[in-house]
């Protein structure tokens, strides 16, 4: 082997070190990115008069007002950042005794800037506090006066935890997934549990949902897992006509593809502005996304970011998002932020969510 051959032979050894060296180094720096801690400071403008119960909208920067729109997961590291950036409200799912959800909600209320909607599903079938409350499912309600039961009984408990909304009842006419989660009958006898239910749950000062808006969510396939296509009768929306008959504080959207007398575009319910519009012409109570990780919504879009612009553009008030990665969390309100600020969403939208979902938390909103 020639000399000048060793020579480049050693020359390329040595990129090639030095190239995996830096690719070392990056990899490094983006691991450190990842697991660095989200630092958001506290807000400093936000008028709220805690003695007269005011807030003063305009006191809100715009990416706090979308905040106010998130429910998302109650992770306990994530509590100053959520705080900070004045978060609509927290999910929490089951715990071992009635003390861990007190101690922890107190945990989250405490210091909140804006009080937080406390939201779980509790539809007896999904019990989040079975470790020791026992409650039927709602198959197993026999009658409205059982159902009233059951709504007045959940939601004494649910306001001695401190939770503020209930994700239930669900009014969908059939279950043929879980065969559980849903009244039995007629369409009217399930509206007429359903609105029971609603009553006995709302007299204790919890928010009752009625879901999955506009129906058939538990009939065909598992929306948690698939993109799903339905067909929308009169029957469907009738215990949702029902429910807002009977005052109910909110309805969730859910995430399947319509057609028939409701038609979502082609696209999941939750992200039809058509259908959302029509939705909010006859309902003025908070409007839910169902929870937006679910494959049956994130698998129609290739590009998430998409995803999030359009459930906002949609007439939704509160989005559920229960990632517990708040740099996902911070990441969405950035991309409203900026979808806001070139005009693709109107600020007086977001404007008229938070103005709904503060006069729910029972604060007076002033500009």
């Amino acid at each position: 082997m020639s000399k000048s051959n060793k020579i480049s032979k050693i020359n390329i050894g040595i990129l090639l070190t030095f190239l995996l060296i830096i690719l070392c180094l990056i990899l490094v720096f983006i691991n450190f990115e990842k697991d660095k801690p989200l630092e958001i400071q506290p807000p400093t403008k936000v008028i709220y008069d805690k003695s007269t119960n005011t807030l003063y909208l305009n006191s809100l920067t715009l990416k706090q007002k979308i905040a106010q729109m998130i429910i998302t997961s109650g992770k306990e590291e994530n509590k100053n950042a959520l705080q900070n950036m004045l978060i609509g409200g927290i999910h929490l799912g089951a715990k071992s005794n009635a003390q861990e959800f007190i101690d922890k909600i107190n945990y989250f209320q405490k210091d909140a800037y804006i009080p937080l909607f406390i939201s779980t599903d509790l539809e007896g079938c999904w019990n989040p506090f079975e470790n020791f409350h026992h409650f039927p499912s709602l198959k197993e309600i026999k009658t409205k006066e059982e159902a009233y039961q059951v709504g007045y009984e959940e939601g004494k408990l649910l306001k001695t935890l401190g939770f503020t909304i209930n994700f239930a009842p669900v009014v969908d006419l059939k279950d043929e997934i879980w065969n559980c989660r849903s009244f039995i009958g007629t369409p009217e006898e399930i509206s007429e549990k359903a609105n029971a239910y609603i009553n006995g749950l709302q007299l204790n000062g919890i928010i009752a949902t009625s879901k999955h808006y506009p129906g058939k969510t538990l009939s065909i396939q598992d929306p948690h897992k698939y993109v799903v296509y339905v067909k929308i009768d009169s029957n469907d929306l009738f215990p949702f006509e029902e429910s807002i008959k009977s005052n109910v504080s909110a309805i969730m959207v859910s995430h399947v593809i319509t057609e028939g007398i409701l038609n979502s575009e082609s696209k999941p319910a939750v992200v039809s502005e058509q259908l959302t519009n029509e939705l909010r012409n006859k309902f003025d109570g908070l409007i839910i996304t169902d929870e937006i990780r679910m494959l049956g919504l994130r698998d129609y879009y290739t590009n998430e970011d998409q995803m999030y612009m359009d459930l906002f553009k949609a007439d939704n008030d509160i989005i559920l998002n229960t990632d517990p990665n708040i740099k996902n969390i911070y990441h969405m309100i950035k991309i409203i932020e900026k979808a806001v600020k070139d005009g693709i969403i109107d600020e007086k939208r977001i404007d008229s969510s938070v103005i709904r979902i503060l006069s729910y938390k029972g604060i007076n909103v002033k500009y």
